[in-house]
């Protein structure tokens, strides 16, 4: 492992899950796994002290880092400042308008990031949100997303029904995306390091809308219900689901002796329009 002379910086703040990404040649293996043209354009979420940074800029000619730590961002200022193409943006990603930046540019996208263990999951769910709201209007700039996650939640993205693995993150992801596990990083790739094993897991984007479902919510309730207690059958667990129409037990045609982990995304969207009432309006405190 290699720690260059431009990874000094601030020291990272726990309170923020920072591990800051130190070795060279693992940034050199996700900027390649990228797979970023020139004429495309790039995010990195949380670039940190820039060895991520560094590779994109040679890479591609439109950048934008969107970094929520200010003592990181005028180390970046000083760093890279100067370069033409890159966007610095100093706000917290979660409340960063990822559609709007997706739709403000006709080129296609790529998203990168190694992204801090406690937020990785929300930040997973916001690229699924945005890709699935402007596949809904039939937009799809976003073509690929990496992301270096805690090995366990890269294996969840990547999983295939009937594993332990496969969950709700897992059903969600394929609405919108194929997703492949490339490597896993050792704990002294960062500074300081990770008391977990690191994973890189690649995300392609659909670049076509595959599946149709009228109420982006209640499904996503409905997933997270059944997954909620996922060694139960469903029979059990969609007794208690409070949108779930009179009589979906008794339709003919759907195992509901399984589990959740056995049905693919497809089966999933079967089960919810089996199951949910049609007029079902699910409250905001309740979402």
């Amino acid at each position: 492992m290699r720690s260059p002379a431009h990874v000094r910086g601030p020291r990272p703040l726990k309170e923020l899950g920072q591990h800051f990404l130190v070795d060279e040649e693992v940034a050199a293996r996700i900027v390649a796994a990228l797979e970023l043209r020139w004429e495309e354009r790039a995010m990195e979420i949380g670039p940190g002290r820039g060895v991520l940074l560094r590779f994109l800029l040679k890479a591609g000619s439109r950048i934008t880092a969107v970094e929520v730590d200010p003592r990181m961002l005028r180390t970046l200022e000083r760093v890279f400042g100067g370069h033409p193409g890159l966007n610095l943006v100093h706000q917290d990603f979660m409340q960063f308008d990822l559609a709007g930046w997706l739709e403000s540019d006709p080129a296609p996208a790529r998203i990168v990031g190694n992204l801090p263990y406690y937020l990785s999951s929300p930040i997973i769910f916001r690229l699924f949100e945005a890709a699935g709201e402007l596949a809904r209007n039939d937009r799809f700039p976003l073509t690929t997303a990496v992301l270096m996650l805690q090995k366990e939640v890269a294996q969840r993205l990547a999983a295939s029904p009937g594993g332990r693995d496969y969950g709700a993150m897992t059903v969600f992801r394929a609405l919108v995306a194929e997703a492949e596990l490339l490597f896993t990083v050792p704990p002294d790739a960062f500074l300081p390091p990770p008391k977990v094993t690191s994973a890189v897991a690649r995300l392609r984007f659909h670049s076509r809308r595959r599946y149709d479902i009228p109420d982006p919510a209640l499904f996503g309730q409905l997933v997270h219900h059944v997954f909620a207690q996922r060694r139960k059958m469903l029979k059990n667990t969609l007794g208690t689901f409070p949108w779930a129409r009179p009589g979906w037990e008794r339709t003919p045609d759907f195992d509901f002796t399984r589990r959740p982990e056995e049905l693919g995304v497809e089966e999933f969207i079967k089960l919810y329009q089996l199951v949910v009432e049609k007029n079902a309006s699910p409250t905001p405190s309740q979402e």
